[in-house]
């Protein structure tokens, strides 16, 4: 086993060899997956279904960026087609690799209901890293090289850079760093800043990645002596122009106005999730009065506030009232939950009732087909009591509670079960809830998170979870539906 026996080789194992070309290129893919899946997996993206995408991109890649040089070179390799196996002797075509990869993620995406524009935001401006990796493996190779320079205006240069742009007895312009470096650029602007400060709507990110690329691409390959042709035209200048235009288009908004009725652009109806408790069903009194009688029967070391009554409400059962007897073992918390159960079934009835306007909204949702459910911390007999009793359970396609779970709000578990069970991806989705366990639930997935306040000592906790929209009537939840808006929250996905 050697390494480094050569400027190109890595390592040589007896017969194997592998080039810095492959591992410089399959490093850079390795960077930008593990960027994208970053996002991917805020978005909660299901991790395998990330694997199993890179394991199959990959080679997809690939290949796609092999034909493409090939057809392009097709008179080296129509005497000796095998040798377009030898991947490892360079010749791969950036271009084609992209669009192998394209119209693998529309399938990947339609067939795991992901919603693509969203992905390919997550995904494509990370590619600019990965391709500033890669254009090293093409100065290992020496190529991608620009017109004959001199000597002197290399100097600037670090000098193992500027001995290996000595090509063929001159020294050439380094153009492999030049785009390197406007990837890294791009990069920056397009991740950091347009995602912050200029992005309108999905795909806005994939798309100016589109147009950095093309006039990167178009302007470096300019300089270029080595490239692909078409006549006496450069492919990569052509393909370049064609992928400023769709980048442009994108943004422009044109795909979403003439393909509207189409994947991806059509507009989905969101799914929409509700807690129970405070938001739909006024439980505060019912929930008060039976913390008060669990207190009462295991004194506590201070006097609960009316406020700090209402504040339980929200976080699973067994939680707050470990947080209020810090002291107490399993076994004890186990007991006061049972006693406030007990409590709470007995006097359900006579202390519950709908929240106003909440009947008519879930009319309103189900007359425009949305498809609606509940999740709840509280165990599922309570809130389909609850339900049954206020006369709505009947508009709920799904109720996820606590035996459903593996974990409880704020974790998004709940939320994404009740999407599975709704057999819906979960790109466009609404949760609603008057907690701030029920925002950060929704915010926890890069879900559309509604505030409800119906109380004022609320609202400040609310506020400060900083859901996407606040409601404090159920009719203003309606009119929201009405708006053209991206039902997800963009602002947990910025770095």
């Amino acid at each position: 086993m050697s390494f480094f026996p050569t400027r190109q080789i890595f390592l040589e194992i007896g017969p194997l060899s592998i080039t810095w070309y492959a591992v410089l290129s399959i490093l850079g893919f390795i960077v930008a997956y593990y960027l994208s899946r970053h996002t991917l997996l805020k978005m909660k993206v299901d991790k395998e279904k990330i694997e199993d995408f890179l394991f199959y991109l990959l080679p997809v890649a690939y290949v796609g960026a092999r034909l493409w040089y090939c057809a392009f070179e097709w008179q080296r390799y129509v005497k000796d087609p095998i040798s377009i196996l030898y991947i490892w002797e360079g010749g791969l075509a950036f271009h084609g690799g992209v669009f192998a990869a394209v119209i693998f993620s529309i399938y990947y995406c339609r067939k795991n209901k992901i919603h693509l524009l969203r992905f390919g935001d997550a995904i494509f401006p990370n590619v600019l890293i990965g391709q500033m990796i890669g254009r090293w493996g093409n100065f290992v190779n020496q190529e991608a090289f620009g017109p004959v320079v001199s000597s002197e205006s290399l100097n600037w240069l670090p000098d193992f850079i500027k001995d290996g742009m000595y090509i063929d007895g001159a020294y050439h312009m380094p153009t492999f760093l030049y785009e390197g470096i406007g990837n890294l650029i791009g990069f920056i602007l397009i991740r950091f800043i347009f995602n912050r400060y200029g992005r309108k709507k999905r795909g806005d990110l994939m798309y100016a990645y589109f147009m950095w690329e093309g006039m990167i691409r178009f302007f470096i390959e300019g300089f270029r002596t080595d490239s692909l042709m078409i006549g006496p035209l450069k492919t990569a200048q052509l393909v370049s122009v064609a992928l400023i235009l769709i980048g442009l288009l994108g943004l422009l908004g044109v795909y979403d106005r003439v393909f509207k009725n189409y994947y991806p652009f059509k507009k989905e109806k969101p799914v929409i999730l509700f807690d129970v408790d405070g938001t739909l069903i006024d439980t505060i009194p019912l929930i008060t009065a039976s913390y008060k009688h669990v207190i009462e029967r295991h004194a506590l070391q201070k006097e609960l506030s009316p406020a700090e009554y209402k504040n339980l409400s929200g976080p699973p059962l067994e939680v707050t009232l470990k947080e209020l007897y810090p002291e107490a073992d399993g076994a004890t918390i186990d007991q006061y939950a049972r006693e406030y159960r007990e409590y709470n079934l007995a006097h359900h009835d006579e202390m519950v009732k709908v929240l106003p306007g909440v009947v008519e909204m879930l009319d309103y949702c189900k007359e425009n087909g949305y498809a609606i459910g509940a999740v709840s911390n509280k165990v599922e007999s309570t809130v389909k009591h609850g339900l049954a009793f206020c006369g709505i359970d009947s508009y709920f396609d799904v109720v996820v509670c606590k035996e459903q779970m593996e974990k409880a709000k704020p974790d998004p578990d709940g939320l994404l079960k009740g999407c599975a069970l709704l057999n819906k991806g979960h790109d466009d989705l609404i949760y609603c809830g008057d907690s701030p366990s029920d925002v950060m639930a929704a915010k926890n997935m890069a879900a559309f998170s509604v505030g409800v306040v119906f109380d004022e000592e609320r609202k400040n906790a609310i506020e400060k979870t900083h859901p996407c929209a606040i409601i404090t009537e159920w009719k203003q939840f309606c009119e929201l539906l009405k708006e053209e808006r991206e039902w997800s929250d963009n602002s947990t996905l910025l770095w």
